[in-house]
């Protein structure tokens, strides 16, 4: 079932029929009226649009018309950004997840592939940065934000469309109390840190940014070979909102903003003296966290993943209090 406003719904039927809103809405108040309330407002929309020939599913779409619940979606778009490859364990399968940043010009989305047919296309590099692709038989999904996922069924190929003009559009997080997320929703928590463990380092590709194997001495990337690698950080803090706690984890350019240090500086968080300096300048401290819940299935619990943090100043509380 689709999965959108009124409003989001009626502005879609506009668009696909060449109705104006005015007569759309009539015939939803006609057609909720007809049914003596049996139906609600989005389902009599949804009628309306069946009896005008619209279809939701089998479609060639722009990002901008996409709801959460459409299916077999068909769409062309530009790859902004390719992001590295994930492993994940289920039920006691591993498996991998790849993903990437899509625009055309009227907005953007991210695309989720589960295929392992479409993730090599990631790592042999058919799909890179400025590619032009086509994807057919994909379902839009999402709890806050939208988000377009294939599946084995789904198609993806590169196309010949050339694509000058894209929008890239940040659809705003909702903020959520931390008892409340649930695995794979992108959202805000606001909350106090408790605690800040020390840091972890690891060797990445300077590419792609995905982990390094070793064969003997030689640091071997799965898309760019042998490789001269880069060093990155990952930390986890404890976050409390008042609801629950939860831990979190960052990464080489959230830990800058966090600690407010340059990023050839992350390395000194290693020194104690330095770590504990820091810590102790945030720990207490109040900020919203933007990111994404996941599950950590090694210890059964729910952790963020945080990708921007900011700090809440007074007037962020006085406008709170006023509203």
């Amino acid at each position: 079932m689709i999965r959108a406003t009124y409003q989001q719904l009626i502005e879609r039927i506009v668009h696909l029929s060449g109705l104006n809103k005015e007569e759309i809405e009539r015939r939803v108040e006609a057609k909720k009226a007809k049914l003596s309330g049996l139906i609600s407002t989005l389902g009599a929309a949804q009628v309306v649009a069946a009896e005008l020939g619209i279809s939701f599913e089998n479609q060639k779409f722009k990002v901008t018309d996409m709801l959460i619940g459409m299916k077999k979606i068909h769409v062309i778009g530009k790859v902004m950004e390719v992001y590295p490859v994930r492993k994940y364990r289920r039920a006691g399968h591993e498996g991998e997840i790849g993903s990437f940043l899509l625009a055309d010009n009227t907005s953007s989305i991210r695309v989720v592939l589960w295929d392992t047919h479409h993730i090599d296309k990631i790592k042999n590099n058919t799909i890179k940065k400025d590619s032009v692709i086509e994807i057919k038989n994909a379902d839009v999904r999402g709890t806050t934000m939208r988000e377009l996922h294939l599946g084995s069924n789904s198609t993806i190929e590169i196309s010949d469309k050339e694509i000058k003009a894209v929008k890239i559009i940040k659809e705003p997080l909702i903020t959520k109390k931390i008892s409340e997320l649930k695995s794979g929703e992108r959202v805000n928590i606001r909350g106090n840190i408790l605690q800040i463990f020390q840091p972890n380092f690891f060797m990445t590709c300077p590419e792609c940014g995905m982990k390094v194997s070793y064969e003997g001495d030689k640091a071997m990337c799965i898309k760019h070979n042998s490789v001269v690698p880069k060093k990155r950080a990952i930390i986890s803090i404890i976050i409390d909102d008042g609801s629950d706690s939860m831990r979190a984890i960052a990464f080489n350019e959230t830990i800058t903003n966090l600690f407010k240090i340059k990023e050839e500086e992350i390395e000194n968080l290693q020194n104690s003296s330095f770590m504990l300096d820091k810590k102790q300048e945030l720990l207490g401290a109040e900020m919203t966290f933007s990111g994404r819940a996941r599950r950590n299935v090694m210890f059964n619990r729910n952790e963020f993943v945080i990708n921007s943090i900011e700090k809440v100043t007074p007037e962020d509380i006085i406008q709170e209090l006023s509203r």
